[in-house]
């Protein structure tokens, strides 16, 4: 029961402290490969749909660029930004607890601290569309959401569902589970990106994001470092000029190609698991 109530309280802590932190990064690894993270609090900034009072989800890319999604994007970016001191991040908080009812949706949970109940199949649902003066573009708001009534029994060999159950083991004190589907994830590893059952032929930096953001939630075990190192290493080579990270990447003779448009949620993502304390606060969290 004493474990239960320590575990109930760090995921209240987990889900509510970045209220009170504006901190950076205490992530010394992450260093080694710089990323600019005034310019990463810059893009996230001119994605801002006024008149939504949200973030739309790409640049150029059709039809994210037209797309204002309530989760992953603002749910996660709304953070993202508050890790790195912009005001706007309380704003669209505040947007999202107000209209949203909060933005979650049952599958990108964990990386807040906010467990999840099961993996299931995604599902869109318009919320409607609103006319941008700032943008001169009409976007459609939508938010996906956990389908419960169609059940994932293969998530596990997704990379990013990996994660999230990884810290969902976390979150119950299972971390021998956790370790687990590291060992899982760390199996879809290539040498070049995460290769599991939805690659298509172009590595998506995001995977490498939550990679990183595990490995910091596990305490940065020796398993894995070499990967996580190549990890920042990929992800600071795809930092666009508009300070955005660039979804994908595929590697010729060696090179990394960006692949891609910059968007919302990869760069919320790496943001997360790089410049907050998200990840560490997963070490207070009592074993069984």
């Amino acid at each position: 029961m004493r474990r239960y109530l320590q575990a109930s309280v760090l995921i209240v802590l987990l889900t509510v402290g970045f209220l009170a932190w504006h901190g950076k990064s205490t992530s010394k690894t992450s260093l080694e490969y710089p990323l600019n993270s005034s310019k990463l609090r810059s893009f996230l900034e001119s994605q801002y749909v006024p008149e939504a009072n949200l973030l739309r989800a790409a640049v150029k890319a059709y039809p994210d660029n037209e797309t204002i999604y309530i989760a992953n994007d603002n749910l996660l970016a709304s953070r993202a930004l508050v890790s790195l001191g912009s005001p706007l991040g309380r704003r669209i908080l505040e947007n999202l607890d107000e209209n949203y009812s909060g933005g979650w949706n049952g599958k990108v949970d964990p990386l807040l601290g906010r467990p999840l109940n099961g993996f299931y199949c995604a599902e869109i649902r318009n919320l409607g569309r609103i006319y941008s003066k700032k943008f001169n573009s009409v976007f459609w708001v939508k938010h996906e959401v956990a389908n419960t009534s169609c059940i994932m029994a293969d998530w596990d060999s997704y990379a990013d569902l990996a994660v999230y159950g990884a810290l969902n083991e976390l979150l119950k004190g299972n971390r021998s589970g956790a370790l687990e589907l590291y060992s899982e994830l760390l199996s879809m590893w290539d040498g070049r990106g995460f290769r599991d059952r939805a690659f298509d032929g172009t590595y998506q930096i995001y995977k490498c994001a939550l990679f990183a953001y595990l490995y910091r939630a596990l305490g940065e075990p020796k398993e894995g470092g070499n990967v996580y190192s190549r990890c920042l290493k990929i992800i600071s080579s795809l930092q666009a000029r508009n300070g955005g990270i660039i979804t994908g990447y595929r590697v010729a003779n060696g090179r990394i190609v960006p692949a891609g448009d910059t968007n919302t949620e990869t760069t919320a993502m790496v943001v997360l698991a790089l410049y907050s304390r998200y990840p560490e606060n997963y070490s207070r969290i009592p074993s069984e």
